[in-house]
Parts: C-alpha cells; structure tokens; sequence
C-alpha cells in the first residue's frame, strides 16, 4: 500500500510540474504558454516541427530507445534537444504552440516546419529544409542562403541555385525570418 502511495505522490508531482512522459510510446511533452521561445538543437534525422492549438511541447520519435529527448521549459523559453540519434532513418514529430518563435540548429538531415507563426531562425549543416510561411507579408527583415544547393523562396518571389545563394529584403511587418543550410536546398513556401 506504501509502494502505490509512492506512485500517485510521483505521478501528482509530474503533472504539476507539467510535464507527461511515455518513453515506450516514444512521446515526451512539457507545458509551454504561447508566444515563447522554442530553441531546438537536432542531431541527424528527419524532423517535422508542425504549430498546434495546444499550450505543450509534445515530442514523438519512431525510435524511441535509441535517441535522447530532453525539453526543458522557463516562463517564456523553451530547449529543446534530441540527441543521439540512431545513424539511418531516424525521425521525430515536434509540437508547439502555433504562436511560438522557433530557433532551430540541425547538424544533417531533412526538416519541415508548418504552421508555426513567428520569428523564424532556422540553420542546417546539410540536407533539405522546407519551411511553411503562413503569412508572407507579416515579415520584416527577412534573409536566407545556400552555400551549395537550391534556394526556393516562393513565398517572397525568390528563386536560384548553385554555389553561395541568398537574398536579403526588407517587407512591413512584425516577425524576422534567417533561414540557412550548408549543403542541400532550402525551400520557403505560403501555406497551402
């Protein structure tokens, strides 16, 4: 009777703190307000980063024992990071708030981000990265690069390829979008 005591204590505290944990099933999340900070650091894989109407940071991996995810939340910030992923074929679901600013370092791999608004500050060392723009014009400043790979920014009417591509604008609005990747392509598009 003590030992259950013990769990509902355990249980009750991780609640209160936000936080809800199903390693087996793969799934991590934590409480987070909107219109946050969300620092993501992701080692390889492919990754989606989609916005929700929820107030958590929920994430999902197809191979839950062999990567490790940690999120932890302060008042108006969130880290986030996965790390140890296994070499091959790895990929992972990241939930936020759909009003969030996302900072997002990824070492190599393929990563989407939709339906997410705010400030944008996204960079991968290699592979594709695709990024959902819901409202082009709620961008100001607004800058993206390529060092070797194709540059589709659709929703701001820009397109090259090759070696070391960019553009550099100004529009009026309130949210900042950086966007870089080393090798591979980049491709900002409005939302469906």
């Amino acid at each position: 009777m003590k030992r259950l005591g013990v769990v509902f204590v355990l249980m009750a505290i991780a609640v209160a703190l936000g936080g809800q944990d199903d390693l087996a099933a793969g799934r991590t999340e934590k409480k987070f307000r909107t219109a946050g900070l969300v620092r993501i650091r992701l080692s390889s894989g492919g990754y989606t980063i989609s916005g929700t109407d929820s107030n958590a940071i929920v994430v999902t991996c197809d191979q839950p024992n062999r990567a490790k995810v940690e999120i932890k939340t302060a008042e108006s910030t969130a880290d986030v990071s996965i790390t140890d992923t296994p070499h091959g074929n790895f990929n992972a679901t990241i939930e936020v708030p759909r009003r969030s600013d996302l900072w997002v370092r990824l070492s190599a791999g393929e990563l989407k981000i939709e339906n997410v608004e705010g400030n944008k500050d996204v960079e991968s060392g290699a592979g594709d990265v695709y990024i959902e723009v819901p409202h082009p014009e709620e961008y100001g400043h607004r800058d993206a690069s390529v060092t070797a790979g194709d540059l589709n920014a659709a929703a701001f009417e820009v397109s090259k390829g090759g070696l070391f591509r960019s553009f550099d604008q100004e529009g009026k609005g309130k949210y900042r979008l950086h966007a870089h990747v080393g090798a591979g392509n980049l491709t900002l598009r409005p939302a469906n």
